[in-house]
């Protein structure tokens, strides 16, 4: 009986006609995939071959106050273990105890952490500590961190590489890497030897900071205290070296790892793979896979992707077909990132009905879309204008069980912005809360944007203030809304909407008084910013720091230094600005007295 067709790949959907592409003749009709399976044997009968895995231990036999701790953590009921802790004559069991500081420091509570790590006393181990440093440094209390750090027993210090390492990442992810050595040099001293990991993410830092090769002194040290580099640490320099564009470089040096004791891995030759790729070497690419086949390192959907993706974002589609047949020989299955990938490629190129056909056969190639693999496509039906194709296919998503999020409704709302459908662009705004989705601070923006362009100011200051009232960051709007009061016309419009709001019981919010405060200003019209600024105070609304400074400055501009020095010197005695404000303020005034 004939095996089955096997299902069509990637590149069968590619968008160019058969005969751009001729694929070679045994290349044509691929073998099916065959499901991999250990023995077509049935084991014989009789006893079971012994288990090569040690025995589990025995579990821990729990102190009656342990127990009841066990039960608190596990429910999640933090504040009243932390209280258990702290009133129990004993330490607690110190595994419970790691998972309760862990737990605190997820939930952002640090300090409490700290009182169960003194709980605990000389039960406290490198991973006690190790999970409050974590915490203090996901908080951003870095001298918090190092001072725990510094505090750890003589007992313990042997072993607490893993309580130093997340200070040492928190300070590299700042830019600290001067701090980060310094933390490295306290170690050394102390007696607290680094492992792989410490020197992996300093060499990591180190090689952003100042290029692999004085990343290379970093690599000599390691070796010198006894601490051996394994595949992450040398791929860490293989990958400084493409980033700095010295693909042979670092292709010799991937050549040299079995010479240094370390066999090369996967991600070492697709680092050097996306350098290749990135240069645009092609043939050397090739090389490369073939000898990852040759040295039993076969290809992985991450070498896939490397390939997908370099070439995609490069606009070199018609490569992708001889990529995808050699990469499937090696068992290269194409993942969702994938196909987003030739998605979004094939879209930047105007092929929007081929990544449709793509999308619809996602599935029929065990390969399921995700909301990545929509938003792509909606982004490339609204490049084209297409927009019943983007609602109908906002639809098809909600049926697949892929709700849309804010990234969907942002990119039709900024597409139609664009194109001035500012109707069609509100109604979508409004759906979102229907559809299970609030709008952000983009969303807001970009709708806020779209209406001042198209001189519905009442309804963008409107939308202003609904935006301040979520406690949304507002202050890119002012630039935008300020450029639109340079006329009488507009100025009595927006004095009208914020007239109407109060009409509806609606209070505005200060933002919304300061876009309009200081749009009058920067447009000679400080008297109308006066009168606006008793209306504000007589609503209730509270002046900021930001609304007496759009004051001071829109009179000082027109020439009344007088009466700004006066109201300078009036919040000053009240204490309304700080010391910062005060004294740039009155800098301002002085180079405007100067210059007129």
């Amino acid at each position: 009986m004939p095996s089955p067709p096997a299902p069509p790949t990637v590149c069968a959907l590619l968008p160019f006609s058969p005969s751009s592409v001729q694929p070679h003749p045994s290349r044509r009709n691929p073998p099916p995939h065959r499901l991999r399976i250990r023995s077509s044997k049935p084991s014989p009968p009789g006893l079971p071959k012994p288990s090569t895995r040690p025995p589990p231990p025995p579990p821990r036999r729990l102190h009656e106050a342990d127990r009841r701790l066990s039960s608190l953590v596990h429910r999640g009921d933090l504040d009243a273990a932390l209280r258990l802790v702290r009133s129990s004559p004993r330490p607690p069991d110190v595994p419970l105890a790691n998972r309760l500081v862990r737990d605190l420091c997820r939930r952002g509570r640090p300090a409490d952490a700290a009182r169960v790590v003194e709980s605990c006393g000389a039960e406290a181990t490198a991973a006690t500590y190790g999970a409050l440093v974590d915490g203090y440094c996901r908080a951003g209390l870095l001298e918090d961190a190092r001072r725990v750090v510094d505090g750890i027993p003589a007992a313990v210090r042997a072993s607490s590489a893993y309580a130093y390492n997340p200070l040492i990442h928190a300070l590299c992810d700042r830019g600290r890497v001067a701090d980060a050595l310094g933390v490295l040099d306290g170690m050394l001293c102390r007696g607290c030897a680094p492992d792989v990991v410490t020197y992996n993410i300093l060499l990591e830092a180190a090689c952003k900071a100042r290029g692999h090769r004085q990343a290379a002194e970093l690599l000599d040290l390691m070796r010198a205290e006894g601490c051996e580099p394994n595949n992450v640490t040398y791929n860490v320099i293989i990958d400084a070296m493409c980033r700095e564009g010295e693909v042979d470089q670092a292709r010799e040096f991937l050549d040299s790892l079995a010479s240094r004791g370390c066999k090369p891995n996967t991600v070492n030759y697709n680092t050097v793979l996306k350098g290749f790729c990135t240069a645009e070497r092609w043939e050397d690419a090739d090389e490369l896979l073939d000898e990852m086949v040759r040295e039993n390192c076969p290809p992985s959907e991450a070498t896939l992707n490397v390939i997908v993706n370099a070439l995609c974002r490069k606009g070199l589609l018609r490569k992708l077909t001889h990529y995808l047949e050699k990469l499937s020989k090696h068992g290269c299955v194409a993942n969702v990132v994938t196909y987003n990938a030739v998605i979004n490629g094939i879209c930047e190129q105007g092929h929007v009905d081929s990544a449709l056909e793509l999308l619809n056969n996602m599935e029929s190639y065990g390969c399921k879309p995700d909301i990545v693999t929509y938003n792509t496509l909606l982004k490339g039906l609204c490049s084209a204008e297409r927009w019943e194709d983007a609602e109908e296919l906002m639809a098809k998503m909600t049926q697949n069980g892929c709700l849309p999020d804010n990234v969907t409704f942002n990119t039709i709302i900024n597409f139609l912005c664009q194109k001035g459908l500012i109707v069609q662009a509100f109604e979508v705004f409004k759906q979102m809360p229907e559809k299970g989705c609030n709008p952000n601070s983009i969303t807001y923006s970009t709708m806020i944007g779209g209406l001042a362009k198209a001189g519905k100011l009442e309804h963008a200051l409107e939308l202003l203030n609904e935006m301040a009232s979520k406690g949304f960051n507002s202050d890119k709007m002012y630039q935008l809304l300020t450029e639109h009061l340079n006329n009488e016309d507009k100025i009595e419009e927006v004095v009208q909407a914020v007239h109407n709001l109060q009409d509806a019981g609606i209070s505005p919010h200060t933002v919304l008084y300061n876009t309009v405060l200081i749009g009058l200003c920067r447009n000679g019209k400080t008297d109308y910013a006066i009168d606006m600024f008793a209306d504000m105070v007589s609503s209730g609304c509270m002046p900021d720091e930001l609304t007496y400074i759009i004051l001071i400055e829109g009179l000082a501009y027109e020439g009344y230094s007088k009466e700004a020095r006066e109201l300078l010197s009036k919040l000053c005695s009240r204490g309304v600005l700080s010391n910062s404000l005060i004294k740039n303020e009155a800098l301002l005034l002085e180079q405007n007295i100067h210059s007129s």
